[in-house]
């Protein structure tokens, strides 16, 4: 049964963090989770514009939110105080993933140079990598040692990682479909295959793509 949203009163927070931490009640969970929905829209909305998407930004509120219902003390701190505690988680996880998005936003463009041949003629990554991106990764896993791979992960933000990941079966797990990454995610494949593209652009920062290039030419 689907929990409709509303505004918990304090006690009703109260009791629901106790059966989420103290029995695993996972309805109460969810109830925190959709009562508390608005805020992470509200800071996803306020960080638009600023190079994230806003499922991007929500994603990565939802992470604040999570860890903030985990890590909330109620049995030390006033319930009262639960609001500006988990806005604050939420607003610090959105703040990092814009870090990390602008410390990593000078990627490689497909024809773009990256150096010389061994017979002096000018080198481009798609020479290297092909202009591809699906098989950019599959080339990469098949051919260089995988610590390589999840080096290039950490330029992403948290829902590309988990893109990638499923996509390609980093996590131990089978490849699924953009079809199906779609369904997780509750979106649409167009989004999927659009982030995807842009995770993998991503993944050709200069300090990766040289890593690459220094392993073909050993």
């Amino acid at each position: 049964m689907k929990v409709m949203a509303k505004i918990l009163t304090f006690d009703e927070t109260n009791k629901c963090l106790r059966a989420w931490r103290e029995l695993n009640d996972k309805n109460a969970l969810e109830i925190l989770i959709i009562s508390n929905s608005g805020l992470v829209v509200f800071f996803a909305k306020k960080y638009m514009g600023k190079g994230l998407t806003f499922e991007e930004l929500q994603s990565a509120g939802n992470v604040g939110l999570l860890n903030a219902i985990n890590k909330f003390d109620y049995k030390e701190r006033a319930i009262e105080g639960f609001t500006s505690y988990i806005s604050v988680a939420i607003e610090n996880c959105m703040k990092m993933e814009l870090k990390k998005y602008h410390k990593h936003s000078h990627v490689l463009s497909f024809d773009q140079p990256i150096g010389q041949n061994k017979d002096g003629k000018e080198m481009r990554i798609e020479e290297l990598v092909g202009t591809d991106t699906e098989q950019l990764i599959e080339d990469v896993i098949s051919e260089i040692k995988i610590d390589i791979v999840r080096e290039a992960l950490q330029c992403l933000t948290s829902r590309e990682q988990q893109i990638i990941l499923l996509r390609y079966g980093l996590d131990e797990t089978y490849k699924k479909t953009q079809e199906e990454v779609a369904e997780i995610f509750g979106c649409s494949q167009s989004v999927i295959a659009r982030q995807e593209k842009k995770a993998l652009l991503k993944m050709r920062h200069p300090r990766n793509t040289r890593k690459l290039k220094d392993f073909i030419e050993e």
